[in-house]
C-alpha cells in the first residue's frame, strides 16, 4: 500500500548492463522450457487420445457434421484434434508458413498462446539467414549481410573466435562492398573509436578485434598547390596543418617548398602554438627552417613566451625554443619567463619550461629562477611541479651557488622527508649536494631512525643514505656516519628485543631491512642473520620470508666460495 514505510537499509541501485543481459537470457531460457513442457504435454495429450479412440469416428457429443467438416476431406481443410469426451472441441493453433508470428504475443510470451519467437527476440539465434530473408526487402542490408555471412554474437563480448565481438571488423566485410578501404592485414595494428568520437590505437585481438578504418593519408586530398595560395588562413585547421606537418617531415620533399611552408606561417605561429596539431607544425618549422627563419621565428615567439609556456601545447613549442636558441638570446627569453616565473614554476604546464630553462641556459641566466626559489624553498621543495624544478637546479647548478637553498633544505629535513613531494628533494640533495649536507642528513635519519624507516615517504630517504654512504661519490669519508646507521638497525650488542624485529612486519620497515641486507657487508649480514634466527619465532610472515632470503644468500655464497 502507499501508506507503506520504506525500509531504511533499503537502497536503489541500477543494474549494469551485464545483469540486464544475463536477466534477459534468463527470461528467455524460461520461456523456451515452458514452451517446450507445453509443446510434450500436448504431444503426450495426443497420442494417448489417438491410443484411446477409433480412427475416423466422431467423438461423444460431436455431430456427424462437425466431423464431416473438421475432416481432412471437407473442403476447408482446417484439421481437427479429437476432443475429449466431454465434447469441447480444441482446434490447434496453426502458425503462419515459415515460422513467423505475425501478432504481437505479450510481453511474457511463456503465457501467450504461440511460442517465444526467436525471430522475433534474436533474429540471428537459430538461422541467421533465413531471418534476414524474412525481415529485410534486401537481406544484403540485413545485419547478417552486412557481417558478411556471419553471425554477431547475443550479446557484445559473448562472442566466438569467427564471430566479431563488438561491430564489424575488416576481416568480416563481405566481399560485395567493393567501396570498403583494403582489409587489414594480420597482426596489424588496428585502430578503435572511442564514445567520445576520438580515435584509440591497439593492436589487433583475436577475440575482440577492433573495427574501424585505416587511419587516412594525410596528404590525401590536399596539394601544395591548392594550400599555398591561402596558407595562413587555412594552417588552423587541423586537416591542413596535419598536411603540412607530413610535408615538413618528409626527407623526399624539396628543400624549397619546405622553406616556402615556414615562410608562409611565420607570422600566425603564436597562434599555432596554442593548438594541438599546430603546435607540431611549430616544431617542426624549428627544426627544418633556415636559419635566417630560425632567428625570425625566435624574434616573432619571444615575446609570446610567458603565455604559451603556461598553455597545453604552447609549452611545447618554448621547450623546442629552448634547444635551438642560441645563448645570446637566451636572455631575451629570461626577460619574458621572469614577470611571472613563480606562476610557471607551479603550472602543470609552465614547470616544464622552467625545468628546460635550468637545463639549457647558462648559470647566469637563470639567475631569476633561484631568487624566485630562494624566496620560498620549503613551499617550492614541497609543491607538487615546484619540487621537480628543486631537483633540476641541485643537478645543474654547482652547491655554491645553491648555498641559500641548501641551508633552507637541511633546516627542514624531517618535514620534507616525509613530504610526498619533498622526499625527492632530500634524495637529490644526498645524490648531487656538498659532503656536509649528506653528513647532516644522515645524522638526522640515525637520531629518529625507527619512525623514518617506518614511514611510507620517508623510507624513501633511509634507503637513499644507505645507498650513499655504501657506494656514493663521498662513501669513504660517510664511514663514521654509515656504521651509526648500521648501529642503529643493529641495536646494542646483545639486546634482547633489537630495532630489527620492529621492522621485519612493517609494511615499510620491511623494505628497509631488505635494502639494508643488499648494502650490507658480509659481518654485518651475519649479525643479521643471527639476530633473525634467533628471534624466529617472533618473526611474522613478510620477517620469515626475509629470513629464508637471507639463508638462501648465504647458501650461495658458502657454495660461491
Amino acid at each position: 500500500s502507499s501508506d507503506r514505510p520504506l525500509d531504511s537499509n533499503f537502497e536503489f541501485r541500477v543494474p549494469s548492463r551485464r545483469q540486464i543481459q544475463l536477466r534477459g537470457m534468463a527470461v528467455r531460457q524460461a520461456a523456451a522450457a515452458k514452451w517446450a513442457q507445453r509443446r510434450a504435454a500436448q504431444a503426450r495429450a495426443g497420442k494417448e487420445q489417438e491410443e484411446g479412440g477409433e480412427e475416423g469416428s466422431p467423438d461423444v457429443g460431436q455431430t456427424t457434421a462437425d466431423a464431416t467438416e473438421g475432416s481432412p476431406s471437407s473442403p476447408s481443410g482446417g484439421g481437427s484434434r479429437k476432443t475429449p469426451a466431454s465434447g469441447v472441441r480444441r482446434n490447434k493453433p496453426r502458425l503462419p508458413s515459415g515460422g513467423m508470428q505475425q501478432a504481437p504475443f505479450p510481453l511474457d510470451p511463456a503465457f501467450g498462446m504461440y511460442p517465444p519467437n526467436p525471430f522475433m527476440m534474436n533474429p540471428f539465434l537459430i538461422n541467421p539467414a533465413l531471418a534476414a530473408s524474412m525481415m529485410y526487402q534486401n537481406p544484403a542490408l540485413s545485419p547478417y549481410g552486412m557481417y558478411g555471412g556471419m553471425s554477431p554474437p547475443m550479446f557484445p563480448g559473448m562472442g566466438s573466435e569467427s564471430s566479431p565481438a563488438f561491430g564489424r571488423t575488416r576481416s568480416g566485410i563481405s566481399a560485395g562492398n567493393k567501396s570498403s578501404k583494403s582489409q587489414k592485414s594480420e597482426g596489424e595494428t588496428a585502430v578503435g573509436k572511442t564514445k567520445s568520437g576520438k580515435k584509440k590505437k591497439g593492436k589487433e585481438d583475436d577475440d575482440f578485434p577492433s573495427a574501424v578504418a585505416d587511419e587516412q593519408d594525410p596528404e590525401e586530398g590536399f596539394s601544395i598547390e591548392a594550400v599555398m595560395p591561402k596558407l595562413a588562413e587555412t594552417a588552423r585547421d587541423d586537416k591542413v596543418s596535419r598536411f603540412l606537418e607530413s610535408r615538413l617531415s618528409r626527407d623526399d620533399v624539396d628543400a624549397e617548398e619546405k622553406k616556402n611552408i615556414v615562410a608562409g606561417l611565420i607570422a600566425v605561429t603564436p597562434d599555432l602554438s596554442t593548438l594541438a596539431v599546430g603546435g607540431r607544425v611549430v616544431q617542426r618549422m624549428l627544426e627544418v627552417g633556415t636559419a635566417e627563419q630560425k632567428k625570425e621565428l625566435l624574434t616573432t615567439l619571444f615575446p609570446h613566451a610567458l603565455r604559451l609556456s603556461l598553455d597545453a601545447h604552447g609549452c611545447r613549442v618554448v621547450q623546442k625554443l629552448l634547444e635551438i636558441a642560441p645563448k645570446d638570446q637566451m636572455p631575451q627569453l629570461a626577460a619574458e619567463l621572469e614577470k611571472n616565473v613563480d606562476g610557471c614554476i607551479e603550472s602543470m604546464h609552465g614547470n616544464h619550461v622552467i625545468q628546460k630553462c635550468v637545463e639549457r641556459m647558462p648559470p647566469e641566466s637563470v639567475a631569476f629562477i633561484l631568487k624566485a626559489v630562494e624566496a620560498r624553498t620549503y613551499f617550492m621543495s614541497s609543491h607538487t611541479y615546484g619540487c621537480r624544478v628543486v631537483q633540476r637546479l641541485l643537478e645543474h647548478c654547482a652547491p655554491g651557488v645553491l648555498g641559500k637553498i641548501l641551508d633552507e633544505i637541511l633546516a627542514n629535513v624531517t618535514k620534507l622527508a616525509q613530504d610526498p613531494y619533498g622526499n625527492y628533494v632530500i634524495q637529490h640533495t644526498l645524490q648531487h649536494g656538498r659532503k656536509e649536507d649528506k653528513k647532516q642528513i644522515i645524522d638526522v635519519v640515525t637520531g629518529d631512525f625507527l619512525n623514518f624507516a617506518k614511514s611510507k615517504c620517508s623510507s624513501n630517504v633511509v634507503d637513499k643514505c644507505f645507498e650513499v654512504a655504501t657506494s656514493g661519490e663521498h662513501a669513504q669519508a660517510l664511514e663514521e656516519e654509515r656504521a651509526a646507521l648500521m648501529a642503529a638497525i643493529l641495536g646494542e650488542p646483545g639486546a634482547a628485543s633489537p630495532p630489527i624485529l620492529a621492522m621485519t612486519d612493517d609494511r615499510w620497515g620491511s623494505f628497509i631491512v631488505q635494502r639494508v641486507i643488499k648494502h650490507s657487508r658480509s659481518s654485518e649480514r651475519e649479525q643479521l642473520l643471527n639476530q633473525l634466527q634467533a628471534a624466529e619465532t617472533q618473526l611474522g610472515v613478510k620477517g620469515k620470508r626475509i629470513l629464508a632470503s637471507l639463508l638462501g644468500q648465504g647458501g650461495q655464497q658458502a657454495k660461491a666460495s
